[in-house]
Formats: structure tokens, C-alpha cells, sequence
């Protein structure tokens, strides 16, 4: 995989020193504020754009995210998003249209699958430009097909964080539209440094997940689900059971329910009780990177990014990356990353065992090149930058929709 600095975007690249005269507020529609990947996206961005002199908005069904999301001055709105039915479709889409009304965005920024319907129908009864984010491949289905291709004949944008994911719009669902761009994913890099990662912080999430001193740690943090990875990772650790080495799973089976007590029964079945920790959740990954000796994703089922891999890489952490989805756009192979075949134990076993077999002066040449690979090709400030690109473009050139909106 090759990497360009800028990315692929159907419009002029280059920051603005003045805000566009057009900018008032940005309605960003989210399915939740949990703590995870897809939610500090979209606090990530409501925080940029309110710093970049816009007002953000959000409508979500709420969250551990949505206080800090208020401290960052975002305005937040409880949209309940549960229920499936046509009266809970109507009720979001009218609290959404009143917020509208009260606030008069001049954006629809809407995150997910989830929010293609809801933005499609809200953006065109109030004649506003919007722009879908779709991070992560969902099953292809004839209702989403016509969700996607209604929202593009509407005018929607769309963004998405890997040549991975444009493929599967175009492939899989069959998308036509000459509005997807490819932006990758930003990482905070002040925030990820590891002379910023203070020793009370090292010690509470070493407490809390109960780690022994001068252990080496794995980490992985792909959805305990049917592909992701963690039966191969389990048995190819298993031979190392002895050794001082503990594994971090970072996971719940929220979405597929069992999967958690099918993973327990392998590691009573392996013998690796007590070496391995399962906290859902992860709110210090600065930290959690910091222990780790290393970051794996050992998918394959493919997914649309990694953010977990690059605040490793950050942090100047080796990874191990199945070549599944968008695993190798997000890591240099060969130089800050191993990159196996998916379902490959043997292939696996053998990267684990050099990657905890490296000297500490190899060790620090490898951190030096994770830390510029994200440095170069992954800094918030292009993420961002580029996002307002779009938004800009679809101020200053908006597009006609065909046909009327439903």
C-alpha cells in the first residue's frame, strides 16, 4: 500500500486563513456517544469544527461521550434512535427538523449506515447540503443499496477513511456518484505522545486491569464477533503460557450475544485463565498503548479502519495486522508492522514470536518509524483540514438533486 499525503477529494486542496462567509453551524446526526472508535470520531470533529469558528451540533441517542462533548462547547441533543418503527422513524426526523429550525445549520454532517435515511429525508426538506461518513462496511441489503443511491441522487457527499471502504461502496453496493472521497483517518498527536502519558495514569490502568509489573502485554481491540480474529490469537499464544506474557482483550459482545463465554471457554480450554483480561471498554488508549508491548488485529472479517493501530503506531508500538480490509493502509508493512495471511496461525505464532523477541535498541528504531509513519501520513490537521475541504465545496458549489425527496 502506498500512501499520499493528500487525499482523494474531487475539489481544490489547501487550508483557508479566513472562514467561509457561508459558515453558521454543522448538524452532525450519530447514532451514539459511547465510548469507542466511531463516537470520538465525531466528538474529534464537533470540537474541530468549533474551534474552526463554525458551531457544532449534535443529535445522537446520548452516551458517556455527551458530557465532554458539552464541555467542548458541542450542543447535544437526545435523538431516540431505538426504536425501528415508522413512528420512531417520524419522531427522529421531527426533533431533528426542530433543531433545525432553532439552529439553522448550514451542514448535515451524519456518521453511519444508520443516518443515511434520517439525513437523506431531513437535508431535503430543508434544502441543505449533507455529507455522509461511513467508517465501517455493513452487510449489503437491497434496503441499503436503495438508502445509499437515494441519498447520492439527493446530493449527498460521502466520506470514508480507506480505499477499503470506497471499494466496498462501489462494489458491493454498487454506489454511483462522483462525490466520494477518501479522507483517511486523524490522530492527535499531542495527545498520543508517550512523554504525555503521566506514570499516575500508567498505574490506574495497570490496577485496573490487574497487570503485573515488567509483564509483557498484548493488546487487541477488534468486536468480540464471528471473524475477528481472537480464536487464532488465542491458540497461537497459547504455546506462551509460561512465559510473562498477558493478553488484553478490549471488547464487548453487545452485537453478537455468546461470543464473549465462547472466548472464555477457549482459554479454560488452552489453560490461559488468568493470563488473559477482558475489559469492554477503554477510555486512556494513550495509556493502554503504553503498556502494550504490542497492538495486534488478527481479523478477518475486514474493516473499514483502525484507529487502534495508529494510536499504537503513535505511541511508537509494533502491531501484527491480518491483510483483511483496511488493516495494511493503516500500517507500512515491513517497517511498522507484520502483515500475515488471515487465518494463518503458523504465520501468527511466528510474528508474535519475533515481535517479543526484539532487542531494546530495535525496539527504538521501530518506535522512531511508527511514530513518523503516523506523523506523515495521519496527523488530525489533514483530517480536519480536509473534512472542511468538503465542507466548503459543498457550500460554494452545491449540487442538484434528481427527483423529489420522499
Amino acid at each position: 500500500m502506498s500512501h499520499t499525503n493528500s487525499p482523494n477529494l474531487n475539489i481544490k486542496f489547501g487550508s483557508k486563513k479566513q472562514p467561509h462567509p457561508l459558515r453558521t453551524a454543522v448538524l452532525h446526526l450519530a447514532p451514539n456517544m459511547e465510548i469507542g472508535a466511531p463516537a470520538r470520531e465525531v466528538l474529534d470533529m464537533a470540537i474541530q469544527t468549533h474551534r474552526a469558528g463554525w458551531r457544532p451540533l449534535a443529535a445522537t441517542a446520548g452516551g458517556p461521550w455527551v458530557l465532554e462533548a458539552e464541555r467542548a462547547a458541542v450542543r447535544h441533543t437526545e435523538l431516540p434512535l431505538s426504536n425501528s418503527s415508522v413512528f420512531g422513524a417520524w419522531r427522529s426526523r421531527k426533533i431533528v427538523e426542530s433543531l433545525i429550525e432553532k439552529n439553522r445549520p448550514s451542514i448535515i454532517h451524519a456518521h453511519g449506515f444508520e443516518m443515511v435515511r434520517l439525513a437523506t429525508k431531513v437535508a431535503r426538506s430543508r434544502d441543505l447540503p449533507f455529507l455522509i461518513d461511513l467508517t465501517d462496511p455493513a452487510p449489503v441489503t437491497s434496503s441499503r443499496r436503495k438508502a445509499l443511491q437515494k441519498a447520492a441522487t439527493q446530493g449527498a457527499r460521502f466520506r470514508v477513511p480507506s480505499d477499503y471502504m470506497a471499494k466496498h461502496l462501489r462494489e458491493d453496493f454498487k454506489l454511483e456518484t462522483d462525490f466520494l472521497y477518501r479522507v483517511y483517518p486523524g490522530v492527535d498527536l499531542s495527545w498520543y505522545e508517550a512523554v504525555r502519558v503521566t506514570p499516575e495514569r500508567i498505574q490506574k490502568l495497570s490496577h485496573l486491569w490487574r497487570l503485573p509489573e515488567q509483564a509483557s502485554i498484548i493488546i487487541m481491540a477488534t468486536p468480540f464477533a464471528p471473524g475477528s480474529g481472537h480464536k487464532n490469537l488465542i491458540e497461537a499464544i497459547a504455546p506462551l503460557k509460561n512465559k510473562d506474557i498477558y493478553l488484553v482483550l478490549i471488547s464487548h459482545d453487545n452485537h453478537v450475544p455468546g461470543t464473549r463465554d465462547e472466548i472464555e471457554n477457549l482459554l479454560k480450554k488452552e489453560g490461559l485463565e488468568g493470563k488473559v483480561i477482558m475489559p469492554e471498554l477503554c477510555d486512556d488508549w494513550p495509556a493502554a498503548c503504553w503498556l502494550s508491548s504490542l497492538v495486534v488485529a488478527t481479523n478477518a472479517l475486514p474493516r473499514g479502519q483502525a484507529p487502534e493501530l495508529l494510536a499504537a503506531q503513535a505511541i511508537g508500538r509494533p502491531v501484527i495486522v491480518t491483510d483483511c480490509g483496511a488493516n495494511v493502509e493503516m500500517v507500512q508493512k515491513k517497517e511498522t508492522a507484520w502483515v500475515i495471511p488471515t487465518e494463518n496461525k503458523k504465520a501468527l505464532t511466528e510474528a508474535l514470536e519475533a515481535a517479543m523477541a526484539m532487542s531494546p535498541p530495535r525496539r527504538i528504531d521501530l518506535a522512531i518509524k511508527t511514530r513518523d509513519f503516523v506523523t506523515d501520513y495521519f496527523p488530525m490537521e489533514t483530517w480536519r483540514d480536509s473534512i472542511f475541504e468538503i465542507y466548503d465545496a459543498m457550500l460554494s458549489q452545491p449540487m442538484e438533486a434528481v427527483g423529489e425527496a420522499a
